[in-house]
This record gives C-alpha cells, sequence and structure tokens, in this order.
C-alpha cells in the first residue's frame, strides 16, 4: 500500500492554490515569446475563484497557437508544473504537456471543491462545473495573447481530461459550440448507470471513489446528504440516480442536445468503473451529428486495487502508451497531439491513421473495425444451479461453456442473456470467461454484471484472443468483490435457465510485436 499513499500525499503537496502570476503581455506582439508557466486566478460565471496554471509555447514573433483546456479527474489536481505528479503520472497530464511541447497554449485547472479552487463539488453540475470550463474560456480569450481565434471571444479551443475530467469536455462542448476537439478519456454516457447497474452500487469503486476525496480535500458534499447515506447499502436510491443521470451526457443527448466538437474518444476494455459500453454510447450519441468520432478502446482505465482487479501500474487509473489496431501500432499520446494538430491547426489528415474505431484485445494485439461486433447466435442456457451464498467465495464459482474457438479467434463484444427469472430472484453475478488450455479460468476484461430479475439482461463489453481449443463461456457466482454489498447470501441452491446470445468469434493474426 505504500505507493498509493506515496501518490496522495505527493497529491496533497502539490494540490495548493494558485498565486496570479499573469506576465505582462502588453509588448508581446512584436516578438518571440518563450515556453514557460504560470499561475493564475480565474472566476467561474457565478464568481467562484478558480486556480489554474497556464503554459505558454514558444513562439515566433507573429505566431499564434491554439488553446488546450486540461481538466483533471475525481481526487486529483491541475498539473502545476512540467515535473508535477499529474503531468508526470497521468495519461492525461502527460499529453497535456506533450500538447504544450508540440506548440499549443495549455490551460490546467483545478475544478471546483478540489486543488486550490473554492467552492463545492456538484458531481458535475450543469449550472457549474461546465460552466467554470467555459468561464476558463472566456478568461483565455481576454487574457492571453497570440491566441488562434476563429472570431472576437472565441479561441481554437481544444480540451482534454479523464474520468471526471473527461465528462466536463462532453457537456460543455454540448453547451457551447466555440470547442473545436475534445479527447476524453475513460468517462461517463451515464453516471447513475456505470456506479449502480440496474441500482446494484459498485461498492467497491465507491470505496475507492471516497477514500480519494477524503484524501485529497472533498468535505464530502453531497455523500453525507440522506438519499447519498442510504445507498451506501449497496442499493443506489432514486433520487440520487435522478441527479446523477441529470448531469451525464445521457440525458443531453436524450433531448438532441449532443456535442458539436470532433471526438477522440479512449475507453478502457479493463474499466471496470466506466466500461467500454459507456464509450459506445457517447459514440453513438455523437455519431447522430456531424462531428468527426472516433474510439481506441484501450486495455487500461480505472482498474481496482488487487486482488479486485489484476496489478496493471499506478491504481486507481491505469494506461497503456501503444495500442494495437491490425497491422497498425497506435501511440495514445501521439494520436491525441495529430487529433490537435488536425483539428485546431487544420493540417487535415494529420489524424488519417487513427482508425474510426479499434478495439484491444490484449496489450499485443487489437483489431480495427467499422462498428462493435453485436447480436448473433442464440444458445440454450443449460439448467445451471448454484448456492448463493458461497458460490464465487467459499466454493469456486460455476462455468458454463458456451463455445469452443476451432482456430486462433478474437471475440469482441457483449452477450445478452435472456433468463426465465421470478421477481424473487436472487441478485447473481455473471462474466464472459475463457478456459485456457492449461485449465485456467479467465474472466473476459475481468468486468462482471448483476443479474436480478429481469428476464433480458446485457453484460459488459469484453474482448480476449483465443487459440484453438480454448472454450468460451459463462461464469455464475453469488458474490464479486466489484458488489461487496450486494450479494443476496441466499442459502439455497438457484438454478438458471434460459438463453445466450453471442456475437461471432473473429478470424485473428498472429501477434505484433510490441512497439516502443
Amino acid at each position: 500500500m505504500r505507493l498509493p499513499l506515496l501518490s496522495l500525499c505527493i497529491l496533497l503537496l502539490s494540490g495548493c492554490a494558485a498565486r496570479d502570476q499573469l506576465p505582462d503581455f502588453s509588448a508581446s506582439a512584436g516578438r518571440d515569446l518563450p515556453a514557460r508557466h504560470f499561475d493564475a486566478v480565474l472566476y467561474g460565471r457565478d464568481g467562484t475563484r478558480l486556480s489554474a496554471t497556464v503554459f505558454q509555447p514558444a513562439l515566433k514573433a507573429g505566431e499564434s497557437a491554439p488553446l488546450v483546456v486540461h481538466t483533471h479527474g475525481w481526487g486529483g489536481w491541475r498539473v502545476t508544473r512540467p515535473n508535477g505528479f499529474y503531468g508526470t503520472q497521468m495519461m492525461s497530464g502527460r499529453a497535456a504537456l506533450k500538447a504544450w511541447q508540440a506548440g499549443f497554449w495549455v490551460i490546467s485547472y483545478d475544478q471546483r471543491g478540489w486543488g486550490g479552487s473554492d467552492g463545492n463539488i456538484e458531481m458535475m453540475d450543469p449550472e457549474y462545473e461546465v460552466q467554470d470550463a467555459l468561464a476558463v474560456i472566456d478568461w483565455a480569450a481576454a487574457h492571453l495573447p497570440r491566441l488562434s481565434m476563429d472570431g472576437p471571444n472565441d479561441p481554437r479551443v481544444g480540451m482534454l481530461g479523464e474520468s471526471y475530467g473527461g465528462a466536463v469536455q462532453l457537456l460543455a462542448s454540448a453547451e457551447d459550440a466555440r470547442i473545436d476537439a475534445i479527447v476524453p478519456l475513460a468517462t461517463w454516457y451515464d453516471l447513475a448507470e456505470a456506479l449502480a447497474p440496474d441500482s446494484h452500487l459498485k461498492v467497491s469503486w465507491t470505496g475507492v471513489l471516497l477514500g480519494l476525496g477524503v484524501s485529497t480535500g472533498y468535505d464530502l458534499g453531497k455523500f453525507v446528504q440522506p438519499p447519498y447515506l442510504k445507498s451506501a447499502d449497496g442499493r443506489m436510491r432514486e433520487e440520487v440516480r435522478a441527479e446523477l443521470k441529470a448531469h451525464s451526457l445521457a440525458s443531453y443527448c436524450a433531448r438532441g442536445q449532443r456535442p458539436q466538437a470532433d471526438a477522440l474518444l479512449i475507453q478502457g476494455m479493463r474499466d471496470t468503473l466506466f466500461p467500454l459500453n459507456q464509450g459506445l454510447a457517447i459514440r453513438e450519441c455523437l455519431q447522430h451529428g456531424e462531428a468527426d468520432v472516433r474510439l481506441l478502446g484501450m486495455q487500461g482505465g480505472h482498474i481496482l486495487p488487487p486482488p479486485l482487479q489484476r496489478w496493471s501500474g499506478l491504481p486507481p487509473f491505469n494506461n497503456e502508451p501503444v495500442l494495437h489496431c491490425g497491422d497498425r501500432a497506435i501511440n495514445l499520446y501521439q494520436a491525441i497531439i495529430a487529433w490537435y494538430e488536425d483539428k485546431l491547426r487544420g493540417r487535415a489528415g494529420v489524424a488519417a491513421s487513427i482508425p474510426d474505431l479499434c478495439l484491444s484485445l490484449d496489450l499485443e494485439q487489437g483489431l480495427a473495425l467499422n462498428r462493435a461486433p453485436a447480436g448473433g447466435e442464440r444458445l440454450p442456457l443449460p439448467a445451471t444451479s448454484l448456492r448463493p451464498l458461497t458460490s464465487g467465495w467459499l466454493a469456486p464459482a460455476t462455468f458454463v461453456p458456451l463455445r469452443e474457438a476451432l482456430a486462433p479467434s478474437a471475440f469482441i463484444g457483449a452477450a445478452k442473456l435472456y433468463l426465465q427469472r421470478e421477481e424473487s430472484a436472487p441478485v447473481l453475478f455473471a462474466a464472459l470467461a475463457v478456459k485456457r488450455l492449461d485449465g485456467r479460468l479467465e474472466v473476459l476484461s475481468e468486468q462482471v454484471t448483476p443479474l436480478t430479475s429481469k428476464g433480458e439482461i446485457e453484460l459488459n463489453m469484453a474482448s480476449a484472443a483465443l487459440q484453438a481449443g480454448e472454450v468460451l463461456g459463462l461464469r455464475l457466482s453469488g458474490f464479486s468483490g466489484q458488489y461487496l454489498f450486494n450479494s443476496s447470501w441466499r442459502a439455497n441452491r438457484v438454478t438458471l435457465r434460459g438463453e445466450v446470445e453471442l456475437p461471432a468469434f473473429l478470424p485473428l493474426q498472429a501477434p505484433l510485436a510490441r512497439a516502443d
């Protein structure tokens, strides 16, 4: 546990309020500007004080540059300096600094209630956090010289951020057409459904998020209100669901208010907080508009610490730098900069190498697709008996084989279950899994879905590469570490019956060599 605690200490030390150090730009028009960074104090549209750090690019006399606004994730702070924690350890922070080094203006700011900013955390409220992001653009247009402009108070603007900082981009772009290009990393389409599928709260994740919030300065705010406190039993209350849904892109899309910026979406296959389903829903919403929308499905994202998930770097957010798409290896950081070069600088074609949709199978291989596989063959689910009290905890989970790979194959998609269940049926948990040649049972993308009394349930999207002879199936249990308080603990055995719809296997080439 030393690494997470040390990381939090570093964050605490780095999350200080900004002192306004705005340089004198009065004579900057006819001379070179050096690369440097400085703190600034901004004000939200409701007057809330926001701390920011501005990264000024090196510009020759007469040159201008577009702006990239960076927004941090839950429990984080702005990028305060080139060698600070967020700029060296977090994906969006590293990408923000690379954008600065590539010649873009970059503003990284503390969202309200975090770091050095005032105000209360409002869980991405359109009246608060979203308006703050637009106020940052207002401030940049009024104070920074040599910005590339589309019109008065309208700079060429890109946005960048993960998780909480990804959601604000989507809503801000739906509110304000000045935003030209966004790169949301591992964020949500429907926050209520992501945190609590069918109202079953992901208690392990809410524990991690609350821990991050308390450790990094959050005063608990909404979480001490009765509907939130009552949800601690593992069932999200309807008042909470309604509020979180209203603060989500799902509500915007339902009323036809879509983000207008070109969007490069990056989502994690192993992300158990905001799985690929959320990214695909965002993509579908945006594709109804006129924006250029592409989605890269990497392996990483929000990863729970072991033993709940496999260790893969710095919790709770991990990412790999390279994504394989068929015969191409895409450096994610280079892809982000290419996106801005194309969409903000107008260098048409620079982002042409980024596929419309690429989904990772593992760290070594992935597939470029036109759309995510859906539908497929319906298979009978044999009558399967298990004891919820012990299954998947004191006793092994149950594996139901469904399909054998006859040749090297890829599986990408979501199984759909059609179950014969009564309203009083206990909660169980299902995951797609592969029985490997050595007998190991591997849960695909570590995604688990609660099975309630609903007759039709779609599992989370998952992916895997299979060798000939390996078997894809369902792993069924009465317990899941991701949903600690949601087990039914029923002692008597229950039986599942129904059908399973599986997307087809896809042909798979030999894996590529790992890119540097």
